[in-house]
């Protein structure tokens, strides 16, 4: 069951798709309490691009006045999240704290059941820095949604790209609720899966004692994530589930990877897990 869903609020426009993905959700799902999690920054981070703590090298009005503006962004910010929440009949509350914005969402993430977040803009330091850590840390599932626009029913149809890793078994257990109401489930599998891995009709069989029937597709090719992106587009599919990092995070980063491509999709949300 999905109960607690954390949403990253930030002062980006991108908030708009976050927030939409999580009433989606609340709709679709009983009982949801949405968690709106917004890092302050420290003024001196801002005025200096310094770590916490650097100080001497404004006047006190200046960080001051820094301070003030950082505390009206925020409150703005509080205001549209409580009023779209309230709008639509959703229990949710505001948390704030200040410091570092990935220590901050990856603490929430560890009492939520999932983390709703942007999807990479592809550079190598975003994905290292924020999504990566989140993933590698926590292991809970984290929903990255395109920055401009998400699907108009993200659980409708969800695609599993399903390589039998234990990183795919967790994104799986961690889509269980959306699984469930889900029109159609197509379960995709490319490639070879390798001898120790979970084989597709072991979870098409799981997943149906669960109630889910899946439509199995088996590719082959050597760019997995052109196959999974292709089929999005031939099964109508609003949702993408699959395991993160079942290589090597770095090795990925730098060479490329199913990870990385679908963590920069921007145009399906991805349910990833580590």
């Amino acid at each position: 069951m999905l109960r607690d869903i954390q949403i990253q609020i930030d002062g980006h426009p991108e908030n708009a798709t976050r927030m939409a993905a999580a009433l989606q959700l609340a709709a679709k799902l009983d009982k949801v309490h949405l968690i709106g999690v917004h890092a302050l920054k420290t003024p001196e981070a801002i005025l200096y691009g310094a770590p916490h703590g650097i100080t001497g090298y404004f006047p006190e009005e200046v960080v001051q006045t820094q301070r003030e503006n950082i505390q009206n962004q925020a409150d703005k910010l509080r205001k549209s999240f409580e009023e779209q929440a309230g709008q639509g009949g959703v229990s949710h509350e505001w948390r704030q704290l200040e410091g570092r914005e990935v220590d901050i969402i990856a603490f929430h993430a560890r009492f939520t059941d999932l983390t709703i977040i942007s999807q990479s803009k592809g550079s190598f330091a975003d994905e290292l820095e924020f999504s990566g850590s989140l993933l590698m840390e926590n292991g809970l599932p984290i929903l990255a949604v395109p920055h401009k626009k998400i699907p108009d029913d993200i659980s409708g149809n969800i695609l599993i790209a399903w390589n039998g890793s234990p990183e795919a078994a967790r994104a799986v257990s961690g889509a269980l609720p959306l699984l469930k109401v889900a029109r159609k489930v197509v379960l995709l599998s490319v490639g070879e899966v390798e001898e120790d891995s979970i084989s597709q009709k072991d979870i098409a069989d799981h997943l149906s004692r669960h109630g889910i029937t899946c439509k199995l597709r088996t590719e082959q090719s050597p760019f997995p994530e052109d196959i999974i992106m292709g089929v999005t587009q031939s099964e109508d599919i609003g949702l993408i589930v699959a395991g993160a990092w079942g290589h090597s995070r770095i090795r990925e980063m730098i060479f490329g990877g199913v990870t990385k491509s679908l963590f920069s999709n921007q145009q399906i949300p991805v349910l990833l897990s580590h």
